[in-house]
């Protein structure tokens, strides 16, 4: 049996998850400042909860390191969307929020990184 391929390694797919956790890391960090509050009903959670799997599979089965640690971040966010929906005070809340946003900030990082990585790798001789 062989061992599954990093997702992060493909350059294609690479580009992608960093754009997505990048408009997610700024969009989330608006939405912080603006203080939006919502309710998220049963099938959204089901549906985070679902991420969340998916996510910590990628994660967990990976060997590479960029792959573990942006996908370990997305499940995080994932997770904290999942107690968002749970009625909180508002310090616990902005808390919850700017963890979010730190989740989508850190998975931004590491695949931009893991994408410059591969772009220096892809130009040596």
């Amino acid at each position: 049996m062989s061992s599954p391929q990093a997702l992060l390694n493909n350059r294609t797919s690479c580009a992608l998850v960093s754009l997505f956790c990048l408009i997610e890391s700024v969009w989330s960090w608006a939405s912080t400042t603006r203080g939006v509050r919502h309710r998220d009903d049963l099938l959204n959670i089901l549906f985070f909860a679902f991420v969340i799997f998916i996510a910590v599979s990628v994660a967990y089965r990976s060997s590479f390191w960029a792959d573990r640690v942006a996908f370990g971040a997305v499940a995080g966010a994932f997770a904290l969307l999942v107690v968002r929906s749970v009625s909180l005070t508002p310090p616990v809340m902005f808390a919850v929020d700017v963890a979010y946003a730190f989740m989508w900030t850190i998975a931004a990082c590491v695949s931009l990184i893991a994408l410059a990585l591969g772009f220096r790798a892809s130009h040596r001789i």
